[in-house]
């Protein structure tokens, strides 16, 4: 994300103030959302977060959309001005919270739930293996997004003009694509796994 935004609006962007909008909404949002989610099953919940997160990254996508209709910079309630892309990155990135806050909270209940008596530890410690592939992947998946479609601007040509530049990011929402298909693959496959052990639970009370 931080490179995505210097390499379309240049090195005076300041992505790093976007990094704030996360916290920001968990802290605001999460006792709320734990309170009123709090009689649900810990999977639902975290199935509610998962739906969230495709939002997140579509927002993203639509910054080039909503840009092309309000030009380089919009005026925000006679305010201020701001760019289209950084508008669409607060948004994505506070509905990133948003599911946070479904997700992060009922995440460690639910496999301490799964885990037999004295064996909690063990299973939690585990419940954070995820995080180790998804980093590898994800950073190394971004690394060749950025460059098919949002490439650094020292690795093109010399002397090209302001249109041939475009042109080279012209499709840079694209890379939020992927990670909308990722989000939705992942609560399609939360969303099974869900039905496939409700079914096995109900037969084992069917049996027992």
């Amino acid at each position: 994300m931080p490179k995505y935004v210097i390499r379309l609006l240049g090195e005076e962007a300041k992505p790093e103030w976007l990094a704030n909008v996360n916290p920001l909404v968990v802290v605001v949002f999460v006792v709320v959302i734990t309170q009123l989610t709090k009689k649900y099953k810990a999977v639902t919940v975290m199935l509610i977060g998962m739906l969230i997160m495709p939002f997140s990254a579509l927002a993203m996508a639509m910054s080039q959309s909503l840009g092309s209709i309000t030009g380089p910079e919009m005026n925000v309630l006679g305010l201020f001005t701001m760019y289209p892309l950084t508008l669409m990155m607060i948004i994505g990135i506070g509905i990133q919270g948003l599911a946070e806050c479904f997700i992060s909270p009922r995440f460690l209940e639910y496999f301490a739930n799964q885990a037999p008596d004295g064996e909690e530890g063990v299973y939690m410690g585990f419940s954070h293996l995820h995080s180790f592939f998804s980093a590898l992947i994800g950073l190394t998946m971004s690394g060749f997004l950025l460059e098919a479609y949002c490439p650094d601007p020292k690795t093109l040509p010399a002397g090209i003009t302001e249109i041939e530049r475009a042109s080279y990011y012209a499709n840079a929402h694209v890379i939020w694509y992927y990670f909308v298909a990722i989000a939705l693959v992942a609560a399609l496959s939360l969303f099974i796994f869900r039905y496939v052990t409700n079914k096995i639970d109900q037969k084992k009370l069917e049996v027992g």
